[in-house]
């Protein structure tokens, strides 16, 4: 019984260590947010992603997919697990599938456009993207990213 209790007591305690860690034994903070875009929420994104590169190898990229009505959640290791700490450059990805009818595709011989960017291109590369984030213990867990033209 005793063997037991120092068992449970044991496995307890390594689990409460590992919550909140990556798989690689790094501390990860939760962030969840919204795209905003000309003052509004970045509505009828057929496929489009927040992207945090690191401005280190001390830190790891995360991602979110932006959902239909501008939020998003940051994934690093498994899905909504959140971001290591360090210093983020922020890339957004947002694009709309061009619909077209039958007549449309016919009189374009078959074409079909690819996706419309909704944004304007300078936030698609990190080089170019003002957007940052610093990522530590103080974060508040919540990032608005603000797009203008």
């Amino acid at each position: 019984m005793n063997t037991r209790c120092i068992f449970l007591a044991n496995l307890s305690c390594a689990l409460a260590t590992l919550a909140g860690c990556g798989s690689d034994g790094s501390t990860l903070i939760p962030i969840r947010g919204e795209v905003l875009y000309k003052g509004a929420p970045l509505r009828d994104v057929s496929r489009g992603h927040v992207i945090y590169l690191p401005k280190s190898t001390d830190a790891r990229q995360a991602s979110g997919r932006i959902q239909p009505d501008g939020s998003f959640v940051l994934t690093t290791f498994q899905n909504a697990d959140g971001v290591t700490p360090g210093e983020y450059h922020i890339k957004v990805t947002a694009y709309a599938t061009q619909q077209l009818s039958r007549q449309q595709v016919e009189a374009s011989g078959g074409a079909v456009p690819g996706p419309k960017l909704l944004i304007p291109e300078k936030y698609t590369d990190p080089n170019t993207s003002p957007l940052t984030d610093t990522v530590d213990s103080d974060h508040s867990g919540f990032k608005r990213i603000e797009l203008t033209d």
